[in-house]
């Protein structure tokens, strides 16, 4: 039997729909919402016997592969391999049907993460084992997870890879090198790396993370470039190990890092998948519209991840899914808190608001209602959320709880909702730039630390290391210095200057004419400075921040101890008073 054919009829066809659509019985046919277009009322009809689909809405129809292809967006070769694992067959090589490029490129990864998991445990993979170790990751997650070790060669994976007849322009495209300068050849990416296989839905693996166990290595991790079959945008970690967990709970728990996941899988909080860094993308949220459209937001606790957070929740508003805010009981992230005690991220989960009521809490306190100058700007906050939700049902619930809240007749509040457009975020935008701001002294620091970055990139390794995201205050600028870091990151060979002005150029959205005054602001402050010079300039100007950062740490743990007391919190007196003493011992060091 031929086996496109053999594929076919092994596969029931709703349960391959089933994975994307959301299919109840009607008579002998199932009948769901059309994936390929928006409908309100299912006229997207699948019959098992004859193993065919048709929408009477939009027309489309077919069998399992073009229902594969169109979904996935995908050519015949790549949705036969998907199926063929689907169906336990074991595709002929040879086959043309099945010899895409994406395909290859799909073994390449695979063949790369099987080599580097087996050096994990031979005995030049011993420090990397036994990092993970450290990290507290049980032998079943890493095999799970396929964790694995790239030996610290220029080449150890190329020539393995080129001995199982992949072509070196192969193994490029891949992600898995780097074009040597002058174009004489190629060398491994991933170098003394434990490293994290990215898989997509289908668990193929598409790319990877790694972390130097080197401590003077400048990049603590780099990526897998963008490539035909990686796209950071459409990729989801963890979902493939998530997706049915995800549809046993009926929601699915967003984090911010990878390590987040594994650590939440390993606790048995299954149905927790990350957005890899960065808010969530149209595309994203598109694919997990297929299992779930409830949704609980756990980005980390710091100015730049609840500003992503934001961002992701406009862009769920306009998805009409249903969104909660979850908010750690301890740590900056669920990896943290797990480790510190689960009871406490169980905690976390259970107290998840409505992301309204989050909002109504956050924005409308006793202090924000106690007079009329902080009562306005606040409710404008609220209703400017408000106005986003597309639901009238909803919308009119939240109405009503915020009339309570405010005393206020729900008409005039329906009055003050503003025009939706005017307050949808941009999906394109990578941040929203906020109202002008007097500048602070840090902000003027930092705009000398970033002028120093943009003109010397081979500074930015060290600022990588001394200078936190979390140290940065203002969200513009903690942004603005999170996507320099991740473009340094995943830069394939050193960065020039020029090569960063002109990603700069098209990659952020600060106005034109203030990045402009970073890149010359270097002749205005620093004529006549020679490299020693503004690299110890940048040194003292990190020292600086990072001095205003402990002891405005230290200040708000002094009121956490003066409320605690006053609690009688044994417990939490001691925590404050511990790491007040900590942050002190820090604080002393730079003085």
């Amino acid at each position: 039997m031929d086996q496109v054919d053999e594929i076919k009829q092994k596969l029931d066809i709703i349960q391959v729909v089933g994975e994307y659509v959301q299919l109840k019985k009607a008579g002998v046919n199932w009948k769901g919402r059309c994936p390929f277009h928006n409908e309100k009322t299912p006229s997207f009809m699948v019959n098992p016997d004859k193993g065919i689909y048709h929408c009477f809405g939009c027309n489309e129809g077919g069998d399992i592969y073009s229902f594969v292809q169109k979904i996935e967006g995908i050519d015949f070769p790549e949705a036969l391999r998907l199926l063929a694992g689907k169906a336990g067959v074991q595709l002929e090589q040879y086959d043309p049907r099945i010899s895409s490029q994406k395909n290859r490129l799909l073994d390449i990864c695979s063949a790369a993460t099987n080599h580097w998991h087996e050096i994990l445990y031979l005995a030049q993979g011993k420090k990397a084992l036994e990092y993970l170790q450290k990290r507290g990751l049980s032998e079943l997650t890493i095999k799970s997870f396929k964790f694995g070790y790239a030996l610290e060669s220029w080449d150890d994976l190329l020539k393995y890879l080129k001995s199982k007849d992949f072509t070196e322009a192969e193994i490029f495209l891949a992600g898995l090198t780097v074009e040597k300068s002058g174009g004489r050849g190629y060398y491994d990416r991933f170098r003394d790396r434990v490293t994290f296989p990215v898989f997509d839905i289908h668990s193929n693996v598409i790319g990877f993370s790694a972390r130097t166990l080197n401590k003077d290595e400048a990049a603590k991790y780099i990526n897998s470039p963008e490539n035909p079959i990686y796209h950071k945008g459409r990729t989801l970690y963890g979902l493939d190990k998530a997706k049915q967990a995800i549809r046993d709970n009926g929601y699915a728990i967003i984090v911010e890092g990878n390590m987040d996941v594994v650590a939440c899988h390993q606790a048995g909080f299954k149905n927790v998948i990350a957005c890899s860094g960065t808010a969530l993308t149209v595309e994203q949220i598109k694919i997990l519209k297929r299992y779930t459209e409830n949704i609980a937001l756990c980005f980390d606790q710091d100015e730049a991840g609840q500003r992503a957070a934001q961002r992701s929740v406009d862009l769920l508003w306009d998805a009409e899914m249903n969104i909660k805010i979850v908010q750690l009981a301890y740590g900056k992230d669920p990896d943290e808190c797990i480790k510190h005690d689960i009871k406490l991220w169980e905690q976390s989960l259970r107290s998840a608001k409505l992301v309204m009521q989050f909002y109504i809490d956050k924005y409308l306190t006793e202090e924000a209602l106690s007079n009329i100058n902080t009562k306005k700007p606040a409710t404008k906050i609220v209703l400017q959320e408000l106005a986003k939700i597309k639901n009238k049902i909803e919308q009119a619930h939240w109405l009503k709880e915020l009339a309570n809240k405010l005393d206020l007749s729900e008409a005039i509040l329906r009055e003050s909702i503003p025009n939706p457009s005017m307050t949808s975020l941009n999906p394109q935008k990578t941040f929203v730039v906020e109202p002008k701001v007097e500048k602070t002294q840090d902000m003027k620091y930092l705009e000398k630390v970033f002028t120093i970055l943009i003109n010397h990139p081979q500074l930015i390794s060290y600022a990588e290391e001394f200078l936190p995201i979390d140290y940065i205050q203002s969200t513009e600028m903690a942004t603005f210095y999170k996507n320099l870091l991740i473009h340094y990151n995943e830069a394939s060979c050193e960065l020039t200057r020029k090569q960063l002005v002109e990603w700069l150029a098209n990659n952020h959205d600060l106005p034109t004419s203030y990045l402009d005054s970073l890149i010359i602001y270097i002749d205005e402050v620093y004529e006549g400075f020679r490299i020693d010079d503004i690299n110890n300039e940048l040194i003292g100007l990190i020292k600086t921040l990072t001095k205003h950062h402990l002891e405005a740490t230290i200040k708000m743990l002094t009121k956490e101890l003066e409320a605690a007391e006053k609690r009688n919190d044994k417990e939490q007196i001691q925590m404050l008073m511990r790491e007040m003493q900590t942050k002190s011992e820090e604080l002393s060091k730079l003085k």
